[in-house]
């Protein structure tokens, strides 16, 4: 009976102190550098070609990358979640966080000014 009274007391003891054992990291909620990349890296080359052969579907792809961007960057932006994602992530994860929607936007200018050019030598 005492070691079941030790026991109790020490399971008493370990409840108490499991909130503050635990360890929520930020990062596991949200996109990761991986993905975020890769979405830029997707992006930008689907937003180039789209821009050049078919510039109606940029109708349909940059709201989607928008959208995507959106959540991502208003989560970076939050004065709780943001500093927490920045500290975890490091400074590239915030660079690469800002940079990718900037990188989609000029592959798709970059491939309607081509689709220009090329418009502009047929005739």
């Amino acid at each position: 009976t005492a070691l079941k009274g030790i026991m109790r007391l020490s399971f008493f003891i370990v409840m108490l102190l499991a909130p503050a054992l635990a360890s929520a990291e930020v990062l596991d909620k949200e996109f990761s550098l991986t993905t975020v990349a890769g979405v830029a890296l997707f992006g930008c080359v689907a937003a180039f070609w789209t821009a050049r052969k078919c510039p109606w579907a940029l109708a349909i792809l940059l709201p989607v990358t928008g959208i995507f961007f959106w959540l991502h960057l208003s989560e970076l932006l939050d004065p709780f979640v943001g500093p927490a994602m920045a500290a975890e992530g490091g400074i590239a994860y915030v660079i690469t966080s800002w940079l990718a929607p900037v990188a989609v936007a000029v592959s798709t200018a970059f491939g309607v000014v081509l689709r220009g050019r090329g418009a502009k030598a047929a005739f």
